[in-house]
């Protein structure tokens, strides 16, 4: 039996990045069907099947699967899950230590629910167009994962809990600062699965979308009201350079900065 190694599959890794919780990675699958071995994982782990047909032995498997299909394999799961097809793409989410023991009895399953084959597709466009937040919005993706497949139930009232609102408060505040989710939940109190969860379900978005959108909020009062240049207000803003500054904010805006900036000098 092949023992894999933490965040180790067959194939050859075409872009990754970690996280506190996660390793996430994009992956071509060289190993041809039948030089597969039968193998074990030691670290609890998501695919979703990018391209090509994929064959699992997940449970509740429907057979061969195509694009779209998530499996969720926990740790020493033991299959020969391989492609049937050359050159086959996935995206896999590998959960850290302290996540992977939740899930230490757990079989191997195919998940069709929409809401986390979406989480999972989400993240890899994340991961493809990496900018200067996605390591935080990864890291908030992957708990939302984790916090659906445990099934947690978050009481919904009408009004967000006052530590939420700090939360947000505290977000907008330091937009410009380095924070992470287990920063954020350690101040208020909370699980990082829990404020992760809790923050999609009243603002619709991850604590790591949030800290993007005010970032751009704030560039676009900048670019309204100074002259300073770009360079300069994108280090001030917290990206790490212009060309990120400028692919986030034509992605969430519309238009450039730069144009956006001429259209307060008409």
């Amino acid at each position: 039996m092949t023992r894999l190694q933490p965040r180790t599959f067959f194939g050859d890794t075409k872009r990754r990045l970690r996280t506190e919780s996660f390793e996430y990675a994009d992956r071509i699958a060289l190993v041809p069907d039948r030089e597969v071995p039968q193998h074990t994982h030691t670290d609890a782990h998501f695919v979703l099947v990018l391209r090509g047909t994929y064959i699992t032995e997940a449970d509740d498997a429907p057979g061969l699967c195509g694009p779209g299909t998530l499996i969720f394999n926990p740790a020493g799961t033991n299959h020969r899950d391989r492609f049937r097809t050359d050159l086959g793409r996935l995206f896999t989410i590998s959960l850290g230590p302290e996540l992977t023991a939740r899930f230490a009895h757990d079989p191997a399953t195919t998940i069709p629910a929409p809401g986390l084959v979406l989480a999972a597709n989400r993240a890899h466009g994340e991961l493809l167009r990496e900018t200067a937040l996605s390591e935080l919005v990864l890291e908030d993706l992957g708990l939302e994962l984790v916090a659906r497949l445990l099934r947690t139930n978050v009481p919904h009232d009408r009004q967000p809990p006052p530590w939420l609102l700090r939360v947000r408060d505290s977000i907008h505040d330091r937009c410009t600062e380095r924070v992470t989710i287990r920063q954020l939940a350690a101040e208020a109190g909370v699980h990082p699965i829990h404020l992760a969860r809790t923050f999609r379900r009243y603002f619709d978005c991850s604590p790591g979308e949030y800290l993007r959108r005010c970032r751009i909020e704030k560039v676009r009062v900048l670019l309204a009201t100074t002259d300073t240049p770009l360079a300069d207000l994108s280090l001030q803003t917290g990206f790490n350079d212009q060309s990120q500054l400028t692919n986030v904010f034509r992605r969430l805006i519309g238009v450039p900065p730069g144009e956006y900036r001429r259209s307060f000098m008409a």
